[in-house]
């Protein structure tokens, strides 16, 4: 008879690992069709703003001037409604899928999806410096908690759900899969479980399957690599990894003291977008390059000379250009203004070395891509993301070593500097300004919380831990074991903790749960 239930038990946690895989499935051909819809109005907004803005500049009429700002009007509107009544849409929504993966934060996803999408479309159609990956990420994210809802399934499977959904949509907007689950694991949760890698790829290829049938099998940027990097070179590489990360550092700082500057001007929320359109109207007149997300301009660093006074004006526009965007709130990611910042300082620091130091020409295309690599590691801390979304973006391997060796100097560098990611930090300034639902006291669910290395739950007895009230630690979760706990078990690195509490509880104590998890103590 107990070998019959155990039986049981197996067969029905495998029933039920296929049916999230399923599902899984399911959320990340949702989120691909999205995304491509997302990317094609995008487009299709962006080839509006060019038109408009050449009809403009050749015809300054008064008609055409009372027409633009009436339009300026209207997508300010759009935009101060938008962040006044559905503030979950605002931003790039990384930091509100961490919000809610740690239950500090909740998704009305319906209504959010909608405002994301026509947010989006609106803000970066205008010409804002904002990208499409964020908005993407959100998208898949409150998808699978759409799937989660509509089809009432249990607690443990929301985050996979919604993590499905995250990296599906960064692999859509990037036509990078890896990188989509790689990005889950690296940044959206910090520990990888058997279950939650096989998820999110499942998820991811199937939503870069529906990107690539629409928009074909090419990476996003079309990069020839004629030789390799030199042994002998690698110091370049350290000390050029030690410059963009103070450029990274720069950026991190600058943009949370923009959304400080932006909140205080003496306008009502509802109309205080129409300083930022002002602005962008502006630049899109003078500087049409650095408008938008920054990837045609990301091709042209790529592909064809620039003197240096040219590569120093676009770095210093398009770095400013996109903290006064982002600052807005306005739906949009900053990825890939990140990556064509990292991509204009890596062509600068290659034209020098070639110019006055005699280096070979070639490096110039590989500080490119070192840049982009460098710059996303240094603001986001994510550097296997880093690695992997730019091999797949280039679609080649000959510089995979170089690649990781930037992001890995550039990541210890940041620690030295003790740098914390945008995204923790737009989520810290997000939950001091939003009330944590109470939540329902009645509901019971379990959080997992896995252990790191030298955290301060490693090697302390469970009956040595305050633990929070209401809640009871119910398993262990090690390896492919499940220990039934005692005071007496000792918790290693690597265990995840099975923690049985309230609805209510959750949203309170699982933050700081997963920071005691995770933060070394020396």
């Amino acid at each position: 008879m107990p070998n019959s239930n155990i039986s049981d038990t197996m067969k029905n946690l495998r029933h039920k690992k296929l049916e999230l895989y399923f599902f899984g499935a399911l959320v990340g051909l949702f989120t691909g069709m999205v995304v491509v819809f997302y990317r094609l109005a995008l487009n299709y907004a962006s080839e509006l703003h060019e038109i408009s803005f050449n009809a403009l500049k050749k015809n300054l009429s008064p008609g055409n001037i009372f027409i633009t700002i009436i339009l300026m009007i209207i997508f300010s509107l759009i935009l101060g409604y938008i962040n006044t009544y559905v503030p979950m849409a605002k931003g790039s929504g990384i930091p509100q899928v961490k919000g809610v993966l740690a239950r500090q934060l909740n998704f009305d996803w319906l209504k959010e999806l909608i405002a994301k999408f026509f947010g989006g479309v609106v803000a970066i159609g205008t010409g804002m410096s904002l990208g499409r990956e964020g908005p993407s990420v959100h998208l898949g994210a409150e998808i699978g908690k759409g799937f989660f809802k509509v089809f009432k399934r249990e607690d443990p499977e929301r985050k996979y759900l919604i993590s499905c959904g995250a990296s599906a949509g960064l692999a859509a907007a990037f036509n990078a899969p890896l990188a989509g689950a790689i990005f889950s694991i690296e940044e959206l949760h910090k520990f990888m479980s058997p279950l939650l890698i096989t998820c999110v790829l499942i998820s991811s290829v199937i939503s870069d399957f529906v990107s690539k049938y629409f928009f074909g099998l090419e990476p996003a940027f079309t990069i020839k690599v004629e030789s390799g990097f030199g042994l002998h070179d690698y110091h370049l590489i350290i000390i050029f990894a030690l410059i963009v990360t103070i450029v990274g550092k720069l950026f991190g700082d600058w943009l949370v003291k923009f959304q400080q500057i932006y909140a205080k001007l003496p306008l009502p929320p509802i109309i205080r977008p129409i300083a930022i359109i002002f602005i962008v109207f502006m630049v899109g007149l003078f500087f049409r390059d650095v408008t938008g997300g920054g990837h045609h301009l990301a091709e042209e660093i790529i592909n064809h000379p620039f003197s240096y006074k040219t590569l120093f004006l676009l770095l210093g526009l398009k770095f400013l250009f996109t903290l006064i965007c982002y600052s807005s709130g306005a739906p949009g990611g900053i990825f890939l203004p990140i990556l064509v910042i990292g991509a204009i300082s890596g062509k600068i620091y290659g034209m020098l070395m070639v110019d006055y130091f005699g280096y070979q020409e070639s490096y110039i295309i590989y500080f490119i891509i070192l840049g982009m690599a460098s710059l996303l590691t240094a603001v986001v801390k994510a550097p296997i993301t880093g690695t992997i979304l730019i091999l797949e973006m280039t679609g080649s391997f000959e510089h995979f070593f170089p690649l990781i060796t930037v992001t890995m100097v550039t990541f210890l560098i940041t620690e030295i500097l003790e740098m914390i990611p945008i995204y923790d930090t737009l989520l810290e300034r997000m939950l001091e300004n939003h009330e944590i639902e109470e939540g329902n006291i009645h509901n019971k669910l379990t959080i997992r919380i896995p252990v790191g290395p030298d955290s301060y739950f490693e090697n302390k007895k469970i009956c040595e831990v305050t633990w929070p009230n209401d809640c009871l630690i119910v398993g262990i979760k090690r390896g492919e074991k499940e220990i039934i706990p005692k005071g007496k078990h000792c918790i290693m690195s690597g265990d995840v903790l099975i923690i049985l509490t309230n609805e209510s509880t959750a949203k309170i104590i699982k933050l700081d749960l997963l920071k005691k998890a995770q933060e070394v103590i020396l």
